[in-house]
């Protein structure tokens, strides 16, 4: 399963970074309920950074929110990662080994069309 990285920008309305701010990560099964990952701090560049291991298929909501504090509103972005089954790569790791069933399957059938 994948490991997504998570990075967060915070800037004023200049675009200058915003160091030592609290970022937090949020994450969501259906873009609604959403679940505090973890908090992380900006650095000198004002970003924050996080990872999450995604454990099944489907679609799943990110959220990176500044809550405000005396000097600057609340804000946050939300972003969508959906992981689904590559079947062309997967079959094409599972080839070697359907050929071989198949192989033996044949291989299998032969012989015993020829005890008959």
């Amino acid at each position: 399963m994948p490991t997504l990285k998570l990075v967060a920008t915070l800037t004023d309305g200049e675009g200058n970074p915003l160091s030592g701010k609290a970022i937090e990560f949020y994450r969501s099964s259906d873009g609604v309920n959403f679940t505090l990952i973890t908090t992380k701090t900006t650095d000198s560049n004002g970003v924050a950074e996080t990872t999450d291991e995604v454990t099944s298929y489907g679609t799943y909501y990110y959220k990176a929110r500044f809550p405000g504090d005396n000097t600057y509103e609340a804000s946050e972005a939300t972003v969508t990662y959906t992981y689904t089954i590559d079947w062309g790569a997967l079959i094409q790791q599972l080839l070697p080994l359907i050929l071989l069933i198949l192989f033996i399957a044949l291989l299998s059938a032969l012989l015993t069309s020829t005890k008959d």
